[in-house]
């Protein structure tokens, strides 16, 4: 009890906190004021918020939104506020929507390492051979930050290309040891193949194969990861509050498309010129 008394003297801000967090939980906003939010014209942070609330609900799938997180990838100023829309626009658009995203790639286009990151993790999302230079520009520029690099790195496994192969090997002498790992990841998800972190293993096995044709014959299939955390204090006390973790799924362009729910629970669903 003395040593709980003293963490809360000690870190009140945190566990404040950690409390405002709880009662967040329980007065949740409602879609209404989530669009309300995604719309305001004078708050990037309640802008990002609302997207990032839509993006993460059952119905943030449906059209209207989608065009929502199009406009913002295309024309918002806030770095912040672009980073929630294109992750919004990975997790409920389509491989032509790829192409939307791949110019944020760019160091020359945007300067916000948030972005290119944001960028990167939502084209493991998006399956569009057309990403596939952009991504590999992505990896090896050695420029680049590695997080960025390293995004780039697992959203090329799911390209069964030989180019895509031989820059993977290239990566795997990055200077980031995360870029490494995250290579030889890919190399194994596309090959079916286990040398890890031996480019000269991997590049001995590559010039044994009788035909090139078979390379990817031993592939396994491709799941974008997704965030998973452990639980906070608080969820220890409160077990009625439950972790809905998002699953891995093939990306849009290789899973089969399945029909998406577009409503709320109630009778109306919201739309972003709700008032």
């Amino acid at each position: 009890m003395a040593l709980a008394i003293l963490c809360l003297l000690a870190l009140p801000g945190c566990v404040f906190d950690d409390f405002n967090d709880v009662g967040g939980m329980f007065t949740p906003k409602t879609p209404t004021e989530a669009a309300r939010d995604a719309l305001d014209p004078y708050s990037p942070d309640l802008r990002r918020e609302g997207i990032v609330l839509l993006s993460n609900a059952t119905f943030g799938g449906a059209e209207i939104y989608l065009e929502m997180y199009r406009t913002y990838v295309a024309d918002e100023t806030d770095p912040l506020v672009r980073a929630a829309a294109i992750a919004a626009l990975g997790r409920h658009g389509t491989p032509e929507d790829a192409m939307r995203i791949v110019p944020w790639l760019d160091p020359e286009v945007s300067s916000s390492g948030n972005v290119r990151w944001v960028a990167a993790k939502a084209l493991q999302r998006l399956h569009n051979s057309e990403s596939v230079e952009p991504l590999i520009d992505a990896m090896t520029n050695q420029e680049e930050e590695g997080e960025v690099r390293a995004a780039a790195a697992i959203a090329l496994g799911q390209y069964q290309e030989d180019r895509v192969f031989q820059a993977l090997l290239l990566a795997l002498d990055d200077r980031r040891l995360s870029v490494n790992l995250d290579a030889a990841q890919s190399l194994a998800m596309l090959t079916g193949e286990s040398f890890g972190l031996d480019r000269v293993a991997w590049q001995r096995w590559y010039q044994g194969l009788e035909k090139k044709s078979t390379l990817f014959s031993g592939h396994r299939d491709y799941y974008y990861p997704t965030y998973t955390r452990n639980k906070l204090w608080f969820e220890y006390i409160a077990f009625w509050l439950q972790q809905n973790h998002e699953t891995s799924m093939q990306p849009a362009g290789l899973r089969p498309s399945t029909p998406e729910r577009k409503t709320w629970d109630e009778d109306t669903s919201p739309t972003p010129d709700a008032s």
